[in-house]
């Protein structure tokens, strides 16, 4: 962390303080395994653990003062107390950094599913402008020069400050960052001030953190309180979710609805589609634009108008705006077409909840002629009334083959059978466990005209299973298993038999 010294009142405004008047740190941080001599412990409360647990161990390695939001009697050494500690280090993380993401404009942008496409289209707009743009989500952070996968949706606070001093020292003067419900929960991004955001759905999902959907509606809706005073917030006009989600913000009055729907203040029209692209038009609020984009779907038509929407906020030409979209033949993981010369659809997709999944079965059934077939799984450790709800989800497809997520410290076998049972039928579902394998399976069932989904895992490059993380790519699976197909003319898998998916899964 950069060394400036800041003063704490100065920083984070009204605090009360026991045994000083003010503190002066030039360090800070949560974990009381790295503290220095000299530096600010912060004490905050996660969902397993509560900080102010480690003070102690934070004062044996030299922490000069505590944060916490109580006081905590007995202590040899100063504190500031403060309403929320989340809040206060993300503030600190900044700050002691002389505050880079100030020089930026920022867009964030939340929501369940959509989040990764909108970022990616923005920076794509961003960079056909000529102007280099930071990106912070999902796939990958990148400060506008280098870029490195990413570890969580949105930074810990602290490696957020890191990245947007990295933007800063490359001259980037935009950033488009996807903000997660558990971030905005968190209060990760407390120090940001958007020009722009925008809110594409919010359906089920995170519900084992966020225990029920008002909660994570609730922390959805808080992005509006990161926006500057007159910044508008882009509402999917589409979403139930949505709708549902006005009452609660911050700033309702700068509401700008976005969609397909005649009540939109900003409209798309599909104009013409097929299954390598559609024409669009996106109207905005200087004006409208023609678009081809080799996106499809109509949660793609909202993704481009979200994106354009946030690009025309941070003042960026129409002409870059369509050269941005247009430029975008695919984004990693999403829908993202895998085609080794086969003579049928294949693609992988993150879809990884309900409304996800049924959203991109919708898209593929409009283009496919023949059959779809969908590999998923759902992962472990994670809200268990979810996976009945896939299964009822990947129902439109006409073969299902059930298999391994990541299944972390769970039983595969388990999760399999929670999601089998939602289906209404099984006879068109296949179990097999072995991810791989149901991968190699799905392309055995397909023939000329029909189309295989791998969903769930999108771009992700690692499977966890148990304490160990595994090299596993969908896309790489995927396309090892359509070559041998294509290489083997009398390569053949013969059709799994109708028995009970539960006689399949291993003890």
């Amino acid at each position: 962390m950069e060394c400036y010294r800041i003063a704490l009142s100065r920083t984070l405004g009204a605090v009360s303080f026991v045994g000083c008047g003010d503190l002066r740190i030039s360090r800070a941080t949560c974990d009381s395994r790295v503290v220095r001599p000299g530096d600010l412990f912060v004490a905050i409360s996660g969902s397993t653990n509560d900080g102010r647990a480690f003070i102690s161990d934070a004062i044996k390695r030299g922490a000069a003062a505590v944060l916490s939001e109580q006081p905590v009697p007995g202590l040899s050494i100063p504190q500031c107390v403060v309403p929320n500690s989340r809040a206060a280090y993300a503030r600190l993380s900044m700050a002691l950094r002389s505050n880079p993401a100030s020089d930026l404009k920022i867009a964030g942008v939340t929501g369940t599913n959509g989040k990764t496409t909108v970022t990616w289209l923005l920076r794509a707009i961003i960079e056909a402008s000529g102007a280099p743009a930071g990106l912070l989500g999902t796939i990958e952070y990148s400060d506008g020069v280098h870029s490195e996968p990413a570890s969580l949706t949105t930074p810990d606070s602290d490696l957020l400050g890191h990245w947007f001093s990295r933007m800063r020292q490359n001259s980037v003067r935009y950033c488009a960052t996807e903000i997660s419900s558990h971030a905005l929960d968190q209060r990760r991004c407390a120090a940001l001030q958007l020009s722009a955001a925008a809110i594409t759905n919010v359906t089920r999902d995170h519900l084992d953190y966020h225990t029920d959907a008002a909660s994570y509606r609730r922390a959805k809706s808080l992005i509006g309180e990161l926006l500057h005073e007159d910044a508008p917030l882009f509402l999917c006009i589409d979403d139930p979710g949505c709708r549902l989600l006005q009452p609660e913000l911050l700033r309702p009055q700068n509401v700008i609805w976005y969609g397909t729907q005649n009540d939109a203040h900003l409209k798309a029209t599909l104009l013409q589609s097929d299954p390598y692209g559609m024409q669009l038009s996106l109207g905005l609020r200087t004006g409208s634009v023609t678009v081809r984009t080799a996106l499809t779907g109509k949660h793609n038509i909202q993704n481009l108008l979200a994106a354009a929407a946030l690009a025309e906020q941070l003042e960026i030409p129409h002409e870059a705006i369509v050269a941005g979209l247009e430029g975008i033949t695919a984004i990693p993981g999403r829908l993202e077409r895998i085609d080794a010369g086969q003579p049928f659809h294949a693609f992988v997709d993150y879809a990884h909840t309900p409304d996800g999944l049924a959203e991109c079965l919708r898209t593929v059934r409009s283009t496919t002629e023949g059959r779809v077939i969908c590999v998923f799984g759902a992962g472990g450790n994670r809200d268990r009334d979810k996976r009945p709800l896939m299964a009822q989800a990947a129902e439109a497809a006409d073969v299902v083959v059930v298999t391994s997520d990541n299944p972390r410290n769970e039983r595969p076998g388990q999760i399999i059978e929670d999601i089998c049972g939602g289906f209404s039928q099984l006879d068109k579902v296949i179990v097999c466990p072995d991810r791989a394998m149901a991968i190699t399976r799905a392309v055995g069932q397909a023939t000329a005209g029909d189309s295989v989904v791998i969903a769930g895992r999108g771009h992700e490059r690692t499977q966890q299973i148990a304490n160990r993380s595994i090299c596993f790519d969908d896309r790489k699976v995927l396309r090892g298993a359509l070559l041998r197909m294509m290489n083997t003319p009398q390569y053949i898998l013969t059709p799994v038999s109708d028995s009970a998916p539960h006689e399949q899964i291993p003890a």
